[in-house]
């Protein structure tokens, strides 16, 4: 596997956003694509009037519509392509199609509010400081022509304008509040219109991105009790809405019920083919219930239709939707092929991600690096010893990711009985989590020298296991699984699979199989129908007798896509 440089023309564009983002998120733990409250170049704030009208209607984002107040019928599908391409967190896209409502009838008010809207923040992308004056400019226009507007447009507008201020060095937080208790009122005064109290659970969303829920899973924080009210009632309202159905998914994904947005998730799945993002999004849920199958079709289908988006959209493209949405649904697809043993998708999708991923975007951004990760762990858990060690030195510019080669790495070593080489590369594992300068990536919510410090004890797990010392392999477990538990819920996991696995499989090998059974439930319900868990605790149940070891085979033949020869314990 050779690791390739994707050039990217905006890297200038991009750099810049970063250091100039307002960040609005600042109390957050993480988002989506790993950073939160930092503001990426995926919305420039310049796009010219030309570039606005070479956006076209696009196909496959649903039959949907928002009526509003314009002369112009194609105005009001600029206006409905931009809404939905919002709520399917396109936000440039968005924009353009906004421009070009705007330039097909100039006195429509809402048609600048769409523009005004799209340009704050959103939960995976703080306002960028450059959007200010654009963004104060397009709700000073609405509010300007909103005389002709309906009532409830005239709310909407005077709603969002206490979102901005002409004010560069403004309180973002403070406005972000505001447009919530501004909203909230619309929301009050017009419960039956899905679209509004959308509008209202994302600005409250806003407030506390990706932080939802106390450790417990159950307890709701901050504002979510309301989130999630506001969306089911959206959802009753309008059922199958595609933005209430997104940002129910993320709203709950993360709690100890994620279950209750299967249904939401099976009618999003679909509904706007288009749209890659909202058609990737029933993975978020299908992951955490264990419908991995379901998960690799859906991301089939999202990378698809951001592979049409993206060449529709040629240069237009933001940075963080080619190089951010794009790649998580291929990272999404990798995991669950790596969960259903689908050895062929899971190598197919570790060298897309080498061939999509950019080294002068990963110079910027710690998502980037955590997936350009990935291929090394597929390789590790599904190449064999030898191809793994024919893997391409990544070099010195990303520690973090090159410690993942040094995992691969020790894991082939000792599958082929080379302990000494193996505990070397456990070593540099150590030496990188000890001195490389990791804070950057600590800064942007990447764990990463957490995530170092597993992957040295795996392998020095794993040398033990080769040594058919296994207490001593279960201490190296034990303490990787102590280091695994305080991760935070990510999508895909920041670790890619259960380590109470390999902890299993080393309780079976040294005779404790009624231990390794209890050992691969509590894997199976960290990551529920894990193929390689099932058939972990199947050989524990068989071992000594136990009557579901039937129940459990008929589970991992549902699960499992891969061949069985892939399956021993070493590869747990």
């Amino acid at each position: 596997m050779k690791i390739k440089t994707f050039t990217l023309t905006a890297a200038a564009v991009l750099a810049a956003a970063i250091g100039s983002a307002s960040l609005a998120h600042e109390d957050a733990r993480k988002t989506e694509l790993f950073k939160p409250g930092v503001g990426y170049a995926g919305e420039r704030a310049e796009p010219t009037a030309d570039l606005a009208a070479r956006v076209p209607l696009y196909e496959g984002l649903g039959s949907r519509s928002y009526e509003i107040t314009t002369r112009s019928p194609r105005a009001q599908a600029y206006f409905d392509q931009g809404l939905k391409l919002a709520w399917g967190f396109n936000h440039a896209e968005a924009r353009r199609a906004f421009r070009e409502a705007q330039r097909l009838d100039p006195s429509c008010a809402m048609c600048f509010w769409g523009e005004a809207f799209v340009l704050g923040s959103n939960i995976n992308d703080a306002m960028h400081d450059e959007a200010i004056a654009p963004a104060f400019e397009a709700i000073t226009q609405a509010m300007a022509l909103k005389d002709e507007a309906t009532p409830k447009e005239q709310a909407l507008i005077e709603a969002l304008a206490k979102r901005y201020a002409a004010d560069s060095s403004a309180d973002r937080a403070a406005l972000d509040r505001a447009w919530a208790d501004a909203i909230r009122t619309v929301a009050q005064r017009y419960p039956r219109d899905a679209d509004i109290q959308v509008l209202y659970a994302d600005a409250l969303m806003n407030l506390q991105p990706w932080d939802y829920w106390e450790a417990d899973g159950t307890t709701p924080k901050g504002y979510a009790a309301d989130i999630v009210a506001t969306l089911e009632r959206a959802l009753a309202v309008a059922p199958g809405h595609p933005a209430a159905a997104h940002l129910y998914i993320h709203a709950v994904e993360a709690s100890a019920t994620p279950e209750r947005a299967e249904p939401h998730a099976n009618a999003l799945r679909g509904a706007m083919p288009g749209a890659g993002h909202l058609t990737h999004m029933p993975a978020h849920i299908y992951s955490r219930v264990g419908r991995y199958q379901d998960s690799l079709a859906v991301n089939r289908d999202a990378i698809a239709a951001d592979e049409r988006m993206l060449e529709a959209m040629g240069d237009a493209a933001s940075p963080l939707y080619r190089f951010g949405y794009y790649p998580h649904n291929v990272h999404f697809l990798l995991m669950a092929a790596q969960m259903t043993g689908a050895k062929d998708d899971v190598l197919a999708s570790a060298e897309k991600l080498d061939a999509i991923t950019s080294d002068e975007v990963s110079a910027e951004l710690g998502w980037a690096q955590a997936i350009k990760t990935a291929p090394y762990s597929a390789h590790a858990q599904f190449a064999e010893p030898e191809a793994i060690l024919a893997l391409n030195d990544p070099g010195d510019q990303f520690p973090f990711v090159k410690g993942y080669w040094h995992y691969a790495r020790g894991v082939a070593f000792a599958r082929l009985g080379r302990v000494d080489e193996a505990l070397a590369e456990a070593a540099a594992l150590d030496e990188l989590y000890t001195n490389a300068d990791l804070d950057g990536l600590e800064a942007q919510y990447v764990p990463a020298r957490t995530l170092l410090e597993i992957a040295k004890h795996i392998v020095e797990a794993r040398v033990e296991q080769a040594r058919q010392d296994y207490p001593a392999a279960e201490h190296h477990l034990q303490e990787a699984i102590a280091l695994e538990d305080t991760i935070a819920y990510m999508e895909p996991p920041y670790w890619y699979y259960p380590v109470r696995q390999t902890l299993g499989a080393v309780q079976l090998q040294d005779g404790r199989a009624q231990e390794a059974i209890a050992t691969f439930r509590q894997a199976l319900k960290k990551q529920p129908k894990n193929g390689w868990a099932l058939w972990g605790l199947l050989q524990a149940q068989q071992q000594v007798g136990d009557a579901s070891a039937r129940q459990t085979e008929r589970e991992f033949r549902r699960v499992w896509l891969g061949d069985n020869t892939l399956l021993s314990l070493d590869r747990l």
